[in-house]
């Protein structure tokens, strides 16, 4: 996984470079996507060029997570803002309208994405994004709340690719091994909003990239309710409006690809 590390800040660097960025900034939620995009882009930028901006809804995002990103960014030594969105959700409780649970949930996602776009365009930063390959091929966020950014450095690893990544870089095991949430709204998990663990929806998602059939998928004991719910919300997603201009996915597959294995032939052992 070092291998695909160091292609990730290459890919990183080389893109700022390409864009005249300096700077940059990310949204630092406590959680694992974050936490591993902030290990990149400070090998990239540098611990003195990167703000970590930590924007937790009081009452809602657990105190934990709030804990593990203050941690991590002193440990890492790049810069905070703390900046809880409480203060700006107000005024969208008395819009004229009835409200629903997933619009209160998008509201937050964009919000934080409104304040990290705010604070790019004063400092001229790059955001970075922190969506993974398998939140983007699944819909798993939004395009303007937590699929912003400039580049998305995980937008060609899955989510247990990620996971990965993470235990080889020596993240916190209470990042590594879960549980994994958006923590849009209280005691919220990915497994419950998804209905499978990372693991089984990744070895399908996979799969699927890889042509394989449905059928033969659900022929390998594969669970069918969940093969045919993937394939609706990649296709629902697909027929999405897509804006290239706020979003920038990392196409590395390749590269990604050819760092693998040659990563698997360094360990390949001959009688």
């Amino acid at each position: 996984m070092h291998v695909i590390y160091s292609t990730l800040v290459q890919e990183l660097h080389s893109f700022a470079k390409a864009h005249q960025f300096e700077k940059a900034v990310l949204g630092l939620s406590g959680g694992l996507d974050s936490a591993v995009a902030l290990c990149i882009a400070i090998r990239a930028f540098g611990a003195k060029n990167v703000t970590a901006l930590i924007l937790p809804e009081m009452g809602t995002t657990p105190g934990d997570d709030i804990d593990h990103a203050k941690i991590l960014a002193e440990f890492f030594g790049c810069e905070v803002e703390y900046q809880p969105i409480n203060n700006f959700l107000v005024d969208f409780h008395f819009v004229p309208w009835d409200q629903n649970e997933e619009a209160a949930q998008n509201l937050r996602a964009r919000m934080r994405a409104t304040v990290l776009h705010h604070y790019s365009e004063v400092h001229n930063a790059m955001i970075i994004g922190t969506a993974n390959k398998s939140d983007l091929q699944l819909g798993f966020g939004q395009l303007d709340g937590a699929f912003t950014g400039h580049l998305h450095i995980l937008g060609d690893l899955y989510k247990s690719d990620v996971i990965d990544l993470a235990r080889a870089l020596n993240l916190p095991p209470e990042l590594v091994d879960g549980p994994y949430s958006r923590n849009l709204k209280f005691h919220q998990t990915d497994e419950e909003d998804l209905g499978a663990s990372w693991n089984k929806i990744d070895d399908i998602l996979q799969q699927l990239e890889d042509k394989v059939e449905p059928d033969a998928l659900i022929e390998k004991g594969m669970d069918a309710l969940l093969v045919h719910k993937l394939i609706r919300l990649v296709h629902e997603n697909e027929a999405l409006p897509k804006s290239v201009s706020t979003i920038h996915v990392g196409r590395i597959s390749e590269s990604i690809k050819n760092a693998q294995k040659a990563e698997a032939e360094s360990l390949r052992t001959y009688p």
